[in-house]
């Protein structure tokens, strides 16, 4: 039915997903399909630090054989460039609050101000989402809604439910945003998730957080340590606190019986779960290492998304 298949941004964060990839991309290019894709990361780096990663290699292969890759080299992103100075002067109110540019009362009248350009009477409701699921709004008008990242990024919420937020409203606000990095990482993946499903409705955000939007996202690299035969995740932030992960517990790559944890600034240790649950195994590194990955993708965007060019017609 189809003669060009087109993927944009390609990722792959698990076997599952590797296997798939393969044999359907693998049935198309021999029925001559013509497959046009982009990614963030050469073939090379595709599933990297996955667990069985080796059956996966050979695709790679196949890719760089029957596919042409163009490397954009550019550093320059476009997305910024949507705010100029002079849409910076249209903004009668700004999108974005932080401590050190508002004070708490001038963030609280701002957000109302924000609010009431939704327009309607304030009530709570319940938006409802595929599958029977629904999302409980505790303050929303006519076209604003009104969260704190507790109710969107500490709750089991998924693609799905922020897709129905975004479908929604014109426009949310979320306070009480922390600094995210790798301390925060099922919070930080909701919170990309989030802006991903805003960005695809063209739905306004108007955030108030912790710390500027440049110091929002704070990145951070996980890696693969072997010692005397066992893997483990190591994980080293790019945190000016220099938080420090290591891997606690017995057991080779397939092992549930190991935890991450991060030692903290007073030499303290929290523990960090990729999928909230005690006992993280290496099949976790390359969803770990997308998170953080993707980081730079929502920084981009969110300045998109600060342009009063930005949201619905």
């Amino acid at each position: 039915e189809a003669r060009l298949l087109c993927f944009d941004e390609m990722q792959i964060t698990d076997i599952a997903d590797a296997m798939i990839v393969k044999q359907i991309l693998t049935i198309m290019m021999d029925l001559g399909v013509v497959i046009v894709a982009t990614s963030n990361r050469p073939p090379s780096r595709l599933y990297e630090g996955g667990i069985n990663r080796s059956v996966f290699l050979p695709f790679i292969g196949t890719l760089n054989e029957r596919m042409t890759i163009f490397e954009m080299g550019s550093t320059h992103d476009y997305r910024r460039d949507g705010l100029t100075s002079f849409d910076q002067d249209k903004l009668s109110l700004p999108p974005y609050l932080c401590p050190s540019t508002h004070s708490g009362s001038s963030s609280r009248r701002i957000l109302e101000q924000w609010f009431a350009k939704g327009r309607g009477a304030t009530r709570s409701e319940v938006i409802p989402v595929a599958m029977g699921r629904s999302v409980q709004v505790s303050r929303s008008n006519d076209t604003c809604g009104w969260f704190t990242f507790a109710e969107l990024c500490h709750q089991p919420l998924g693609a799905a439910d922020y897709l129905a937020i975004a479908g929604r409203f014109n426009a949310i606000i979320v306070e009480n945003i922390p600094q995210l990095g790798g301390n925060t990482y099922n919070e930080a993946r909701r919170f990309v998730i989030l802006i991903d499903a805003l960005y695809e409705f063209k739905t306004s955000i108007i955030i108030a957080a912790e710390v500027p939007r440049d110091d929002l996202f704070v990145g951070f690299e996980a890696t693969v340590e072997t010692h005397d035969g066992d893997e483990d995740i190591a994980i080293e932030s790019n945190n000016p606190t220099n938080k420090e992960s290591f891997l606690i517990g017995e057991g080779g790559s397939s092992s549930s019986s190991s935890t991450t944890m991060i030692r903290t600034e007073n030499d303290g240790a929290m523990e960090w779960s990729a999928t909230g649950r005690i006992g993280v195994s290496l099949a976790q590194l390359s969803a770990v290492r997308e998170v953080s990955f993707s980081f730079q993708r929502a920084a981009s965007r969110l300045a998109e998304m600060a342009s009063p060019r930005w949201g619905r017609e």
